[in-house]
């Protein structure tokens, strides 16, 4: 979905979008015609010679109002001049005629309707709360499942005659999914994102409005456990393993094996392998690790083939790590997400922090979403600054390579297990 939004979002842009003279112009138009349409963006027509839409009327939108929709959602697409939030504002008025009879309006007018409530979705949900927009899409997708061959019908296509041509709404498909698509990657998947400067350095206004993540008595406590696991983490053999690019930097590490020593973790998944660098760093820690890719390079198996305590699977960690747990409730549990990426990441975490025995769940590439984050309950990030001072020469060996370009910002957000007494 959020692919597919930005992709059809790009595609607005190539219309024209002198949709100010079509607002004037149509006014006047209306009021020859002696009619108020209802939609403020039906004034965007460009007067005579539109296609009709060949929706009737019903007892909510008049067919003058459909025609005039139609034309409209030809004519001018959001663009530069014209946001979304005020494309969205434009069709409320009629989306919420439309709403009114919805059933009515489908059976009038089918693709009419869905594209006019697509359209108007951000503007209805900010108006009526996201129970009604939850609603209103429930309502389409069960009165809808049924229709196939009312939609063919009023499309214009008909299955038997492959010469037919699609109505005015069909021709505009492409700008109504991207007006749903943006509604539900914005509403349901989206993750706020901070103005992040070339370097991946937060610049100071996105940093200056909320307050670090380590309060005093927080930050005090994880200093305690990093100094009590520091010098375990030195005299391990992780400094004896190979590094690579993309690959998580010693600090980072020894961030993580100093949390699951906090909870008493010995069990560890992990999602994104890349490499399988911070996989064999893991199993230098705990005793049975489970790590999960899409695909696994040969690099990672190479390299894994013979470390007894990791297992290593092929599939999407999203669907695999909840069936995991569910195999193992009584495992006390870290885990750690390197891909997906991402607000993809994010909602993850949230997801698998919510069983039981997970202690916490430690994300990387995480700088761009550190005050969403906080807001999220995330208790510490391997970049804040007192711990970087304290601990940043623990990847002295990556700052003598600088080939290998590694790193990022681990976050650690809590689970549901308690830390060990």
């Amino acid at each position: 979905l959020k692919h597919a939004m930005a992709m059809f979002s790009s595609f607005s842009g190539m219309c024209r979008p002198d949709w100010r003279k079509r607002w004037r112009r149509l006014a006047f138009r209306q009021r020859r015609l002696g009619v108020a349409v209802a939609l403020p963006v039906s004034a965007l027509l460009a007067g005579a010679g539109a296609e009709l839409s060949a929706c009737p009327s019903t007892a909510t939108v008049a067919d003058l109002e459909w025609q005039a929709a139609a034309e409209a959602l030809g004519r001018a697409p959001p663009s530069a001049e014209m946001p979304w939030t005020e494309w969205a504002a434009a069709w409320a008025p009629l989306g919420r005629q439309v709403w009114a009879d919805l059933e009515g309006n489908l059976v009038a007018c089918p693709e009419g309707s869905v594209a006019v409530l697509a359209h108007a979705l951000p503007a209805l949900d900010a108006e009526e709360g996201g129970a009604a927009s939850l609603e209103l899409i429930k309502m389409l997708h069960h009165l809808l499942s049924g229709w196939r061959h009312t939609l063919v019908d009023a499309s214009g296509w008909d299955d038997g005659d492959t010469a037919a041509s699609p109505g005015p709404w069909s021709r505009r498909w492409l700008l109504t999914m991207s007006s749903l698509l943006r509604f539900v990657y914005l509403k349901w998947i989206n993750i706020p994102q901070e103005n992040i400067q070339h370097g991946g350095a937060p610049t100071a206004q996105a940093t200056a409005d909320f307050v670090p993540v380590s309060a005093p008595a927080l930050r005090s406590h994880h200093a305690f456990v990093f100094r009590h696991t520091v010098d375990d983490f030195r005299k391990s053999r992780v400094y004896d393993l190979e590094m690579t690019e993309n690959s998580v930097l010693f600090s980072e590490a020894f961030a993580f094996v100093s949390f699951c020593k906090l909870y008493e973790v010995d069990y560890i998944l992990e999602s994104g392998v890349y490499k399988g660098v911070s996989t064999e760093m893991w199993s230098v820690f705990a005793k049975d690790v489970i790590a999960v890719d899409i695909f696994l390079p040969p690099e990672a198996e190479r390299r894994l083939a013979d470390v007894s305590n990791v297992r290593l699977l092929v599939g999407d960690g999203r669907r695999l790590l909840p069936t995991i747990l569910e195999q193992q409730p009584q495992r006390r549990t870290a885990i750690f997400i390197d891909g997906p990426k991402g607000e993809l990441a994010i909602h993850m975490a949230l997801h698998l922090r919510k069983f039981p025995q997970v202690a916490f769940v430690a994300l990387h590439d995480m700088a761009p979403y550190r005050k969403e984050l906080i807001r999220l309950g995330a208790c510490f990030f391997s970049d804040e600054t007192w711990f970087q001072d304290a601990y940043g020469d623990l990847d002295a060996p990556f700052r003598a390579r600088p080939d290998l370009v590694a790193g990022g910002t681990m976050a650690f957000l809590p689970g549901t297990a308690a830390p060990a007494a």
